[in-house]
């Protein structure tokens, strides 16, 4: 599996594009599960998203990109092919001996 760091450009914020929100964080948060989107960000003016996803080639990547239910609403797309992607690992919380 290769890493693509996606940017999304996002069309102006209408009731229409916000009606589609929660159905595209369903599937986004579907996608995480399934370990095929690694990251997910989106710019505090709501114009920009951009993701790191998990796939065999870019043109998989792009697939499911295309899946997006907030697709009609992009702009612009470019994909950007990753050599490695870092996080920080997920921590676990901290025992507790009362």
């Amino acid at each position: 599996m290769a890493a693509y760091l996606f940017q999304l450009e996002l069309s102006e914020f209408t009731d229409d594009l916000a009606a589609v929100v929660p159905t595209h964080r369903e599937h986004i948060n579907k996608l995480f599960s399934e370990g095929r989107i690694l990251s997910y960000s989106v710019s505090v003016h709501r114009n920009m998203i951009w993701c790191v996803i998990n796939a065999e080639d870019e043109q998989e990547a792009m697939e499911m990109v295309l899946s997006f239910p907030l697709y009609p609403y992009f702009t612009e797309v470019s994909c950007h092919p990753l050599l490695f992607h870092n996080t920080l690992p997920a921590s676990m919380p901290g025992i507790s001996l009362n």
